[in-house]
């Protein structure tokens, strides 16, 4: 379209010059649009592939390592899915447990939703496990007493241990390494160096009940809940 647009270049009063603007082209407009969306998503796809892991995992949240192989802590751990808390009581065990404290185990949301889809837990899988103390005992078994009744009652958290599945790092121990982040009060460790298979793994590969989990312990809570219906 044409615009007749009064201006005074040079001072003189009353002189006007005409602005021809230029018409739109849709075609032109189009192929901007398109170009820009082709630019997004190869952006896009360069981020995802700057995140280390996220392409090899297909996980969210996936293991991060050191250079010098190590697995770097994950961060907010506690705000993934929840899926039990064993625990084997001193008090039941001549005060000779292995593992005497609560062991809450968490997994990524995304590990959790492919184990319910498939039944198999997907490269990346890291499962956490936050060792929390009991509360001290009143009784011969190492237990007490609260305003719910008799039994054992979680205290302070002490220690961190972490699985990895990583079938390229770990064939010797059937996929899975182990990590230990202190057996301590936080802060834990900010990266770990996996354990001898002797340690953790070899354990695990005698006794689990599937893929390197003792998944009797948490199948209550990876099975969706039943609805009445």
């Amino acid at each position: 379209m044409r615009a007749d647009v009064p201006i005074n270049p040079i001072g003189r009063p009353g002189q006007t010059m005409k602005i021809r603007s230029k018409r739109t082209n849709p075609s032109a407009l189009r192929a901007a649009a398109l170009a820009a969306v082709v630019v997004g998503l190869g952006m896009g796809a360069a981020a995802l592939a700057a995140q280390p892991g996220k392409a090899k995992y297909g996980v969210e949240f996936p293991p991060q390592w050191t250079a010098q192989g190590e697995l770097v802590q994950p961060k907010d751990f506690r705000q993934w899915i929840f899926i039990g808390s064993p625990m084997t009581p001193h008090g039941l065990n001549d005060g000779k447990a292995n593992f005497p404290e609560f062991h809450n185990v968490y997994v990524q949301p995304s590990a959790f939703k492919h184990y319910r889809k498939t039944g198999t837990w997907p490269e990346g899988t890291m499962m956490v496990k936050e060792l929390q103390l009991v509360q001290p005992a009143q009784f011969p078994d190492g237990s007490r007493t609260e305003v719910s009744g008799r039994g054992y009652f979680p205290a302070g958290v002490a220690g961190l241990d972490i699985a990895v599945k990583d079938s390229s790092r770990f064939k010797e121990s059937k996929n899975w390494g182990y990590f230990n982040y202190g057996h301590h009060a936080p802060p834990y460790l900010r990266a770990a160096a996996a354990a001898p298979v002797a340690a953790c793994a070899g354990c695990h590969m005698a006794n689990a009940h599937e893929d390197m989990v003792y998944i009797k312990f948490y199948k209550s809570i990876l099975d969706p809940l039943p609805v009445k219906k």
